[in-house]
């Protein structure tokens, strides 16, 4: 990643987030930060520094969805809120996940072959093992990137944009969430740093505080113009009302969209935000990028605000016999 003058894009200052013990013992620390901000960029509470730089990575994939609603291209092709939520989604690739996938291409006039979102297991162990009992490789729809690509290549077809190449930085659909992101998230499209996602779109870094402010912004829709504000909300409560096609089974998001009132998108490299109409939004990024640590430390920071998911903070950490040895909870 560059290193331009003046932004903070070393190693950050980070704080004790989460802890694993094994008994009585502290086995591992997972270290951190997390910030919420106000729709107007101001830091309401933080641990660790809220300026220093992170990839949203796929806690982007409203902004880079929002294209679609803006373009006119959801109205023109009839998508439903389950479809507009997998454009969202880094989904498990669960049948209902691929049957929308589908059904978003197939609206668009287009298919399976023309997704360029790369392939990999799905997510949920036993749709991987039902693929692999039926000798069939992993294709792009598995990939939990396929909604999102999938959106794209209907804004594509609906502009009449080229499709071939849809992922590179400089077609003007990237171009145009580009300045999506920079507008939502209260920066200057220089301020956004540019690199590749492992699905082949562009990565965006930028300061934690302003994946948080782009948050609020997006679950307010104060300080967007209201066209913005407009596809924010269409896309947010398509999110709300079908939780489980943003990621699935037994996933983080779905939980906790299930169980409140909140829009929120996890990221990889331990990376999760959330934006709630009480006028705030939040984002929280695990140093080491440790997934088992987004839990405790996103639920530990929730309950800050007043927010509960569901359960206690800490989760059991079980051996192979399903007998509990210790625990992984917040240090927060």
């Amino acid at each position: 990643m560059d290193s331009p003058v003046g932004l903070p894009v070393g190693l950050p200052e980070d704080a004790p987030l989460v802890a694993v013990r094994r008994g009585a013992v502290v086995e591992s620390v997972h270290r951190g930060r997390f910030v919420f901000c106000d729709p107007a960029g101001d830091v309401l509470d933080a641990t660790g520094d809220p300026g220093a730089y992170v990839f949203a990575r796929s806690s982007a994939k409203l902004f880079q969805a929002l294209p679609l609603v803006l373009s006119g291209a959801a109205d023109a092709f009839g998508l439903t809120g389950e479809e507009l939520a997998v454009a969202c989604a880094s989904h498990n690739a669960e049948e209902s996940h691929l049957v929308a996938v589908r059904s978003l291409l197939e609206k668009a006039g287009l298919s399976e072959d023309d997704l360029q979102s790369g392939a990999h297991p799905p997510m949920y162990a036993p749709a991987a093992a039902k693929l692999a009992r039926g000798g069939e490789d992993p294709r792009p729809i598995h990939g939990n990137c396929s909604g999102k690509h999938a959106g794209m290549l209907a804004v594509c077809v609906h502009e009449g944009l080229d499709t071939g190449g849809y992922r590179n930085p400089d077609h003007p659909l990237q171009r145009r969430v580009l300045e999506l992101v920079a507008e939502v998230c209260g920066l200057d499209e220089d301020e956004v740093l540019l690199a590749g996602d492992d699905c082949g779109v562009p990565a965006f870094a930028l300061p934690l505080k302003s994946l948080a402010t782009g948050f609020a912004r997006l679950a307010t829709g104060e300080a967007l113009s209201d066209e913005v504000a407009g596809a924010a909300e269409r896309l947010g409560s398509a999110m709300r009302g079908h939780p489980f096609m943003v990621a699935g089974t037994g996933r983080f998001d779905t939980e906790v969209m299930g169980a409140t009132d909140l829009v929120c998108k996890s990221g990889a490299e331990g990376v999760f935000a959330a934006g709630s109409t009480g006028e705030w939004g939040l984002a929280v990024k695990i140093s080491d990028g440790g997934g088992r640590a987004v839990r405790p430390a996103a639920v530990a920071a929730l309950g800050r605000r007043g927010v509960e998911v569901s359960g206690d903070e800490a989760r059991p950490k079980e051996d192979l016999h399903g007998v509990a040895v210790g625990e992984i909870g917040p240090l927060i």
